[in-house]
């Protein structure tokens, strides 16, 4: 005959062994797109255990372009992009609906130099400045600084496409190029080769969103609570890089492969001390100027809908949570 205590103990158990497990959290595969200053905050926050911490299981992946990243986000390979918005602009251009959620940075972060007889922005005129290609953020820097300073890209001063940011320094070398957009860490090695470093990021002042989160519209609709994990990680991840200094720098080294102390110092004062934001919504001014410059050479760009390419709502909500 079972006892009450013991038909008690029966029920407890039958009903411990009933109860709803939790759902492991699901992996969420992200694309960052090159070994470079811009991805520190997410790599301290993968290195730092900070996304799994905040039940989003991040899988890290690198994919050495946007476009093909795009690619790869569209086919359902992979769930998040992080670059810049440059990349939600062009591929909604060709008819995808990408959205951005948040965005790391709201300034372009680069130098112009000129080879050193040029003293001014103005000695341009009549001469050729690089870029690595058309459309690129060198590019985009180019027209932005001759815009600038009254002089028109082309009319006055020839852009030549040169494939990658050492190509501009080669091509400034033997004279081919006169000046050019130089990003860290190779502006180091700009300003050691004797150039001129005639504007600097704060200078610029070239409003620009990238680190940004890019996710389908559709993903955003049912998957809103995993990517405010994703979120309230990053804010985090910023914390530990302000807060630990070495260990940001670390991580730096491990994905960029640099054991050079000034470059990691330089890298982690632009990249997370000057220029990160720690709540990372994206800028409309930022996204604006991106469009601006797309639509200077397709016109179906100006016919993009602003409001329907970001969404800071997450963000928001996340702030809230935060004051209370």
């Amino acid at each position: 005959m079972t006892t009450p205590i013991g038909l008690g103990l029966i029920l407890l158990l039958g009903l411990s062994t009933f109860r709803p497990q939790a759902a492991p959290a699901q992996k969420l595969r992200v694309a960052y797109t090159a070994f470079a200053g811009t991805f520190t905050i997410l790599w301290v926050g993968k290195d730092a255990g900070l996304y799994q911490k905040y039940g989003a299981d991040m899988e890290l992946l690198y994919i050495g372009s946007s476009t093909k990243s795009v690619q790869a986000l569209l086919g359902g390979d992979i769930d998040i992009v992080y670059s810049a918005a440059g990349a939600v602009v062009d591929a909604n251009l060709a008819g995808a609906d990408l959205v951005m959620v948040g965005c790391q940075y709201d300034t372009g972060q680069t130098s112009f130099f000129t080879t050193a007889p040029l003293a001014s922005i103005g000695d341009l005129k009549g001469k050729a400045v690089g870029v690595t290609r058309f459309g690129a953020f060198s590019d985009f820097v180019a027209r932005h600084v001759l815009k600038k300073h009254r002089l028109q890209p082309i009319k006055d001063v020839a852009l030549l496409q040169v494939g990658g940011t050492q190509e501009i320094i080669a091509a400034m070398q033997k004279n081919l190029v006169q000046g050019g957009s130089i990003s860290l860490p190779l502006t180091l090695s700009a300003r050691k080769l004797g150039f001129r470093e005639l504007m600097t990021t704060e200078t610029i002042a070239l409003p620009f969103d990238y680190g940004c989160f890019i996710v389908k519209s559709s993903y955003l609709k049912t998957r809103r609570e995993e990517l405010k994990k994703v979120l309230r990680a990053t804010i985090a991840a910023y914390d530990v890089a302000i807060q630990d200094p070495a260990f940001a720098k670390r991580a730096i080294g491990k994905y960029t492969r640099t054991t050079d102390g000034e470059t990691l110092d330089a890298t982690y004062k632009e990249n997370v001390k000057d220029y990160a934001l720690r709540i990372p919504y994206v800028s409309l001014a930022g996204l604006t100027s991106i469009l601006e410059f797309r639509a200077e050479t397709v016109a179906e760009a100006k016919k993009l809908a602003l409001e329907k390419m970001f969404d800071n709502s997450l963000l928001q909500e996340i702030q809230k949570e935060m004051t209370k």
